[in-house]
């Protein structure tokens, strides 16, 4: 089965509709969603960045928690952290908005050979009764660009069902 078969089930047997936020993927998360028949009662919102000034100019984020330049790894992923949170906080509009976000934030380094690396964050939260609980990873992706953004998509999709099955089994 295809990853975007899976996670639309997925979303769909647990009634988790999802909010996204990607930079240096440009719409690909979303884009694998959104093709599949039935995604709309899954997917709430897509939101590309390619900047960290359009970044810090999303609601409920701190404008100090988005620095300058591509920043390092460890601030990547805690912004995609706080980016999920956010998102969520800020979709959270009664039982129709989203309650499941990611966030996926790194820009790629093309070299002269047409290789990309990104040290990229990637941030999964869920809203629950007592708040929102998020988890987050920094990943160090290479290779040609085409195939950065398919591996970051892939990685952020498949951490979606890791990060909420783990929620339910802490309970």
């Amino acid at each position: 089965m295809n990853i975007s078969k899976q996670i639309v089930g997925y979303l769909k047997s647990r009634g988790l509709v999802l909010a996204s936020l990607e930079t240096c993927t440009a719409g690909h998360i979303a884009t694998m969603l959104a093709e599949l028949p039935g995604a709309e009662s899954c997917l709430d919102v897509a939101l590309i960045a390619h900047t960290r000034a359009a970044l810090a100019r999303l609601p409920g984020i701190e404008p100090l928690a988005i620095a300058n330049g591509p920043g390092d790894a460890a601030q990547n992923e805690a912004l995609a952290r706080a980016l999920a949170e956010a998102l969520l906080v800020q979709r959270a509009v009664g039982r129709e908005g989203a309650n499941v976000a990611l966030a996926s934030v790194g820009w790629l380094s093309v070299g002269q050979d047409g290789r990309a690396a990104a040290a990229h964050g990637l941030a999964w939260a869920c809203r629950q009764r007592d708040g929102v609980s998020s988890a987050s990873e920094t990943v160090l992706f290479t290779g040609r660009g085409a195939e950065v953004k398919r591996s970051i998509a892939r990685r952020a999709l498949l951490g979606l069902p890791r990060f909420v099955d783990s929620l339910a089994l802490a309970r």
